[in-house]
């Protein structure tokens, strides 16, 4: 893998997108303080996931994006985008190429995407872990982080060593691991708690469970007899109901005669009423017919009044009228002879304006035409000649200099000439050398070769070792984890035994206090052997009774019953050995049941249990069949006639009497107490096996690790004969390169010298010609400037004589000025008096029509006004004689009116009569009708008891249910049942379905506690392997480390030694590490205690020893020699080029033995203020040249 390149845009000072391309080697990033090196460094940590402000020399990560300078604005984007070349696939996606972009917005807002895809920091983060290419990796490297190495705390230097072992990811899991542990043991102390509270509530359910299921019985009985009861009831109703209905059809017949009387009068009496109310109609309506004709008459006479007293006013009006029209004719002709004066008046002004204009205009060009432009023009040719005075002296200057420069290049033309001259004589010397120490070389090149072809076979041979030795590590450390699992888990179970887990508390506390009560032999559970396959079969055979306590005798129960009430813990079954009598099945039960398929056994028989308890056993599980599966129960429950239980293997039960109890419970039967034992003897014999297994194991490691030592011994002693020849091959090739530098550099000063001399002909050749031209232009200047003058001396001498005429008709225009102001000034005041009149005139004129329109109004009011007073006189003689005809017939009407009355009296007495014979009617059917209701609502009452009470029609109840005994009897057994029921007491029917569901509940979190325990079993194991593999990975890597340091500290230091410590060898999870050096011609000592070059030094040396034991495709180095003199500075880029094939670098550097070793130099400048520019040299000019001289 390799870093390809890099897109910084808006990243501090790098405005501007720029563009970094990387190639093989070492690349340099040159450039004055403050010019932006060490920001490629902070862009490239940041990109790889670095959320520390502080770490990028920023107070809040928004300070990464370019803030703006003197001339540019700030950006509101940082975007840092890596490529990397990823063909050999080191980081683990299908991509030879893989870009990784990071953006972040000044309102906060991040972006990542890998090629082009969006993702998560976590993503990116997790891509680099562990690869030595993270962000806090040992890739890059700053001076501060050289400076932490020799500065931090033996502790804290060990996260380098980390990384380099690369257990980050199971440091990172094993913290993940433990936030999981504590997770799991929150969640199991809960589901102990309510384990707990549970463990009261199943045996009292059980006990409302079973009292439920009697009531149930009981109700059962009771409901057949009830039914029974409520038939016999309906069918008397029934009878009742029939005599009743008799006797209201009796009365009904009565009544009908009745009515028919009663309808007749009822006619009469309806036909004498319908007239009644007719007559009445006809007497209001006539009434309200005479009131009407005397208002009508009192109001007509009224209107003729009014209109008598209207027709005065309207002569009176009509003669003001005739006087206002006459005043406002005299006042229009006044203002129309006053309007005629004013027009003439106006016409004859807007004439003497019209021809003072006239004037005033010829006057106006007459000065125009004097006053042309003349001063402007003067000026105009006054400014153009100082333009030519100035353009003359700076020609002049231009000529003076050029004279200047002529003379410098030609003596400079003259050094240049002996520079080459001696530049060539210092190749050819140069050359010489170089083929010289090329041959020499070759040669030891070759040895080189020889020497690592036989290293190379024999680390094959050993890689071969170590990868069988690491195989049989892993199967080892397979093994180890699954004995750690097993013990663990074998731990867990002995907690869960001891703590009595899984038995209801009030047992719990009996059990562990067994000693102190005295009398207590065991629970059941605890005291009998079950054989696996049979477990589920006892469990659900036994169910409650398997936590029931034997004791020795009644004394012992009561006083474990006594020490339960006193600790208010909870509730116990007490099985006394003294009272509790053994229960087996008749033999020819057993013979019957055996002959039957699927028999296994009777349950007592099946399982082991001290002799001392056997009459407490038999009689819990001595009559309680096991059979194979539920077919087989059914079979055997069927011969023995359904009076015994039967159990199947999957813990279906038949019971005595015919029921059947199944299904399948969430749990299975891992929670259960045998299951638990069980499961704890076959562990024991596991981890038994298994330690063997193991012991052979090691063993077998440790032969092959012996084996393997002794190959890296002899591999060392071969490395260290290759490790001189190699020195001696870096010697040459130092020797070669410093001659290739010279004879680089050289030939580059001669093509400098050699471009120099010509460009220094070039320019005195230009200097020639632009002397030439400045000549010509001075001449042409001077004529330039003459004829200007000339012109300037001819316009003054006109503009003279303009000046004269144009005062005196500057004065002429004024008067006339004066004159026209005066006649606009008077025109404006007569046209607003003219306006004036006309309004007047206007107004008048509509209040003269005005006037016209109300007198001619007034004059058609009077006519009609006359007609209708006659109208008037003739309706009022019409309105007299129609009231004397209507008070006529009114007399006769009500005359009628009286006559009718008298016969409806003698009607309504008879109707009378009728009505109260038939009321006694009435009263007698109803009482009838009362009967029968009171039937209907009884049968009605009987009927919803049976549909809400059974859900059963009268019909239906009848075929399910007969009384086959007396109503009596059948009553008296209903009164014994419902005794029964009542002393009963309080019944919770939803007892039974809680108790299943408690029950259920309880046997799920028995599960889940199960399964928690084992989490936290594989929990602890899970972090016990990754801190053992912590362990060896860091062991290795630090071995390794140690080794490469010791090799590497002298040569760098050019003799001296170095050696690597830790300071708690036994805790390998949190040892520090000590570096011990001794510099040449020093004593050994702590790196504290050496001068700042040789602790940096030293710390290099470390870098460098880590690169070689964990080599990473790309280094960064921000300013890492920073603090070297020049004589180490040089060993450390010498050095550094020994990794250049393996590793590509990426120095910043100041340092000019750095520079010297870099493939490809950047300058990176700020040529605008507060912006970094990048300018890239690529130095491989050294290998042509080589090619050319060969």
């Amino acid at each position: 893998m390799q870093l390809k390149r890099i897109d910084i845009a808006g990243f501090k000072s790098f405005a501007d997108k720029t563009t970094i391309e990387f190639h093989d080697g070492v690349t340099a990033v040159v450039g004055p303080n403050g010019s932006g090196k060490s920001n490629i460094t902070e862009a490239i940590r940041w990109v790889l996931g670095e959320q520390s402000a502080k770490n990028l020399r920023g107070g809040k990560m928004n300070d990464i994006i370019f803030s703006g300078s003197d001339t540019r604005k700030p950006v509101n984007l940082a975007e840092v985008t890596l490529i990397l070349e990823n063909e050999d696939q080191f980081l683990p996606l299908e991509f030879s190429e893989i870009s990784v972009t990071r953006r972040l917005h000044r309102n906060g807002e991040s972006e990542f995407y890998l090629n082009k895809q969006a993702c998560r920091l976590k993503d990116i983060v997790d891509l680099f872990m562990d690869s030595g290419l993270g962000k806090e990796s040992f890739s890059i490297i700053s001076q501060g982080k050289v400076e932490s190495i020799f500065n931090s705390k033996p502790e804290e230097r060990r996260s380098i060593f980390e990384e380099a072992a690369g257990v980050l990811k199971y440091k990172i899991r094993k913290k993940k691991a433990e936030q999981k542990l504590t997770e799991t043991e929150e969640n199991l102390n809960r589901v102990q708690d309510i384990v707990y509270e549970l463990e009261g509530l199943v045996e009292p359910l059980r006990e409302q469970s079973s009292i439920a299921r009697d009531f149930l019985a009981y109700k059962e009985q009771l409901t057949e007899m009830d039914i029974a009861l409520m038939v016999v009831e309906i069918e008397q109703l029934k009878i009742n109901w029939d005599e009743s209905k008799k006797r209201m059809i009796s009365f009904e017949k009565q009544l009908t005669e009745k009515k028919q009387s009663l309808l007749e009068c009822e006619n009469q009496l309806e036909i004498k009423r319908e007239k009644k109310v007719k007559l009445t109609e006809e007497i209001e309506e006539n009434q309200q017919k005479l009131v009407q004709a005397i208002q009508l008459f009192e109001q007509t006479e009224g209107q003729k009044n009014v209109l008598s007293e209207r027709n005065k006013y309207t002569t009176e009006n009509l003669q003001q009228l005739e006087a206002s029209k006459e005043q406002s004719n005299q006042a229009i002709s006044r203002l129309e002879q006053q309007l005629e004066t004013i027009n003439e008046e106006l016409e004859l002004k807007i004439e003497q304006e019209k021809q003072l204009k006239i004037d005033f205009s010829a006057a106006e060009k007459e000065a125009l035409s004097l006053s042309g432009n003349s001063k402007e023009t003067i000026e105009n040719l006054r400014d153009e000649y100082i333009e030519q005075m100035q353009k003359q002296t700076s020609l002049r200057n231009e000529q003076s200099y050029l004279e200047r420069s002529s003379y410098q290049v030609a003596q400079k033309s003259l050094k240049s000439d002996v520079s080459v001259s001696e530049l060539k004589e210092s190749i050819a010397t140069i050359t010489l050398d170089f083929e010289r120490i090329i041959q020499e070389l070759t040669d030891a090149q070759q040895e080189v070769a020889q020497k690592l072809l036989l290293y190379q076979e024999k680390q094959a041979s050993n890689q071969l070792k170590r990868q069988e030795l690491e195989n049989n590590e892993s199967r080892m450390y397979d093994a180890l984890k699954v004995l750690q699992q097993a013990k663990a888990k074998k731990e867990s179970l002995k907690e869960l035994n001891e703590d009595y887990a899984g038995f209801y508390q009030g047992v719990k506390e009996i059990l562990k206090r067994k000693q102190k009560i005295g009398g207590i032999i065991g629970a059941v559970a605890e005291l009998i052997e079950v054989p696996k396959q049979a477990e589920l079969a006892i469990d659900i055979a036994l169910g409650a009774a398997s936590q029931n306590i034997i004791v020795q005798d009644e004394q012992s129960g009561r006083k474990g019953i006594q020490y339960l009430k006193q600790k208010r813990i909870g509730r116990a079954t007490f099985l006394p050995l003294t009272t509790i009598k053994a229960r087996q099945l008749p033999i020819s039960i057993e013979n019957k049941a055996r002959s039957c398929e699927g028999f296994l056994g009777i349950a007592s028989q099946l399982i082991a249990y001290p002799e001392s308890v056997a009459t407490v056993i038999q009689n819990l599980l001595g009559t309680t069949i096991v059979a194979k599966d539920l077919a087989s129960a059914n079979t055997i429950a069927r011969e023995v006639q359904f009076k015994y239980r039967v159990v199947t293997l999957e813990g279906d039960v038949m019971n005595a009497g015919g029921s059947m109890t199944g299904g399948a419970s969430k749990s299975g039967n891992q929670g259960s107490l045998f299951a638990r034992k069980n499961e704890l003897t076959s562990l024991t014999k596991q981890i038994e096996q298994m330690e063997e297994t193991l012991a052979k194991k090691e063993i077998e490691v440790r032969t092959m690790k012996q084996a393997i030592k002794k190959a890296e011994l002899s591999l060392n002693e071969l490395r260290e004969i290759g490790e001189k020849q190699r020195l001696r091959e870096q010697e040459l090739k130092n020797q070669s390169e410093t001659l290739k530098e010279k004879q680089l550099r050289f030939t580059r000063e001669l093509k400098a010298v050699q471009y120099e001399c010509q460009e220094a002909k070039e320019e005195a050749e230009s200097y020639e010609l632009k002397k030439m031209n400045l000549v010509k232009a001075l001449q042409t200047n001077k004529i330039k400037m003459d004829q200007i003058n000339h012109q300037i001396l001819l316009a003054s001498s006109q503009n003279e004589e303009r000046e004269k005429n144009h005062a005196l008709i500057n004065e002429k225009q004024q008067n006339l000025r004066t004159k026209l102001a005066a006649i606009k000034e008077q025109l404006v005041g007569m046209k607003k008096e003219q306006k004036t009149v006309s309004s007047q005139l206007e107004n008048q004129a509509k209040e003269n029509v005005s006037l016209a329109n109300r007198m001619e109004q007034i004059s058609r009011s009077e006519g009609t006004h006359q007609m209708t007073k006659q109208e008037l006189g003739d309706k009022l003689a019409q309105l007299s004689e129609a009231k004397l005809a209507l008070e006529s017939h009114l007399s006769k009407i009500k005359s009628e009116k009286n006559m009718l009355e008298v016969k409806l009296s003698e009607i309504e007495q008879l109707t009378t009569k009728i009505n109260n014979q038939k009321h006694y009617l009435l009263e007698d059917k109803a009482k009838s009708e009362v009967a029968m209701n009171r039937t209907d609502v009884a049968i009605e009452n009987r009927l919803d008891y049976l549909s809400e009470e059974y859900g059963l029609t009268f019909e239906a109840a009848k075929m399910s249910q007969s009384l086959e005994v007396s109503v009596e009897e059948a009553t008296r057994e209903v009164k014994l049942l419902k005794q029964s029921i009542e002393e009963l007491g309080a019944v919770n029917i939803g007892a039974i379905e809680e108790f299943e569901r408690v029950d259920d509940r309880y046997s799920f979190l028995i599960e889940q506690r199960e399964d928690l325990l084992e989490a936290k079993i594989s929990l602890y194991t899970t972090m016990n392997e990754m801190d053992e593999e912590v362990k060896i990975r860091f062991s290795e890597v630090f071995e390794d480390i140690s080794m490469k340091f010791s090799e590497v500290f002298p040569k760098m230091f050019g003799g001296g030694s170095a050696e690597l410590r830790l300071t708690d060898p036994e805790n390998l999870l949190t040892t520090g590490i000590e570096i011990i050096a001794q510099p040449p011609g020093k004593k050994l000592q702590q790196l504290s205690l050496l001068s700042g070059g040789e602790r940096a030094f030293t710390a290099i040396a470390l870098m460098f020893s880590i690169i070689q034991v964990r080599p990473v495709p790309f280094c960064i180095l921000d300013e890492v020699e920073a603090a070297l003199d020049e004589a180490n500075v040089t060993r450390f880029g010498r050095y550094l080029k020994q990794f250049d094939g393996d590793t590509q670098f990426i120095v910043i550097t100041h340092r000019k033995g750095t520079m010297e070793e870099a493939n490809v130099l950047y300058g990176i400048t700020m040529q605008e203020s507060g912006v970094s520019k990048v300018v890239s040299v690529r130095l491989e000019e050294a290998a042509d040249v080589h090619v050319g001289i060969t």
